[in-house]
């Protein structure tokens, strides 16, 4: 089998489009409908249906993707150690991740690794829960990081980083001062909240549906940076970990609220990877140094938390 035409097919069933997967690859539309041909031909078999708006896969497309991912990432992981036989240090490491721990712990933690092992490289996703769990699926990432994981046939947690969830509010809000609240007391303040396929949503909405209330927020995003920058700005209500606010917390522009809700505390940061893969040598020693960093953070997150929850008593303090 021609492995170009493999890889053209693989990135068309992705985009749904020829004309997408040519602007991909910056190869000739034509050029790839051809190699598509020659694979039918081969193969005996119709691969693509093409529509006006696009293609969809045949049953016999569908079943060639899911074996051409895996030979794909085979391929990559063959990549991979042949450059470990250069240097058993070097190789790519692709990362999905969600974004809550993506302004502090994930960069700090490939900083001090690439200080270690610096002819590795990285390629980082940004995506949401779910993404991150197709992403590992259909082998475009070696090693995901996600929130509130639930079973995934195709998926396997290496390590869990304990995150509760909380709920932040502007310096003047009047939940700042550490007043107890239930949830159900939350939610009638103006609230903002990441999109639906995001872990905090769904665990929020979950939580919720069960206290009988209604989430409705002012604001739905799926960037977290933006949805925080709105709350300091409009007293709004966030739902975040502490560590995807570490800025605002430590400089006195957000709050933790002091928020009855165990169904909160219990949740976690997932590192995962695909069932039955084997990870390169470079992907290995990374996730390695990932977990062992996990119990620090897990004390800083508690730190921080601990002294932004000190202003409830100062508050109380200038009250009296």
């Amino acid at each position: 089998m021609n492995l170009n035409a493999l890889r053209y097919f693989l990135e068309v069933a992705k985009c749904k489009s020829i004309r997408r997967a040519s602007e991909r690859l910056h190869v000739a539309a034509s050029a790839i409908s051809r190699q598509i041909s020659s694979l039918e031909h081969q193969l005996n078999c119709t691969l693509l249906e093409r529509r006006s708006d696009g293609v969809t896969l045949t049953e016999a497309g569908k079943r060639l993707q899911a074996h051409g991912l895996k030979i794909d990432a085979q391929l990559q992981l063959v990549q991979s150690d042949i450059d470990e036989l250069r240097s058993l240090q070097r190789g790519a490491i692709r990362i999905a991740t969600v974004e809550g721990i993506t302004e502090h712990y994930l960069p700090k933690v490939m900083t001090k690794f690439l200080k270690k092992y610096p002819d590795v490289s990285f390629d980082v996703s940004v995506l949401s829960r779910d993404e991150t769990v197709d992403a590992l699926d259909r082998y475009e990432c070696d090693i995901g990081f996600l929130y509130d994981y639930q079973h995934h046939h195709a998926v396997d947690i290496l390590a869990n980083y304990n995150q509760p969830l909380h709920a932040f509010v502007p310096a003047e809000h009047p939940l700042a001062q550490g007043k107890k609240v239930s949830l159900a007391q939350l939610l009638v303040y103006d609230h903002v909240m990441p999109s639906t396929d995001f872990g905090i949503n769904q665990l929020v909405t979950r939580v919720a549906k069960q206290c009988k209330v209604e989430v409705s927020p002012k604001i739905v995003s799926n960037r977290l940076h933006f949805l925080s920058a709105y709350a300091v700005l409009n007293n709004a209500v966030v739902f975040m970990p502490v560590q995807a606010v570490y800025s605002g917390v430590e400089y006195g522009k957000l709050i933790p609220v002091n928020l009855d809700c165990k169904p909160f505390m219990s949740r976690h940061l997932s590192m995962a990877t695909r069932r039955q893969r084997v990870l390169s040598s470079a992907a290995s020693l990374f996730a390695e140094h990932a977990q062992e960093q996990f119990s620090y953070w897990e004390g800083l997150d508690k730190r921080i938390l601990e002294s932004a929850q000190a202003k409830w008593l100062d508050s109380e303090l200038k009250e009296n």
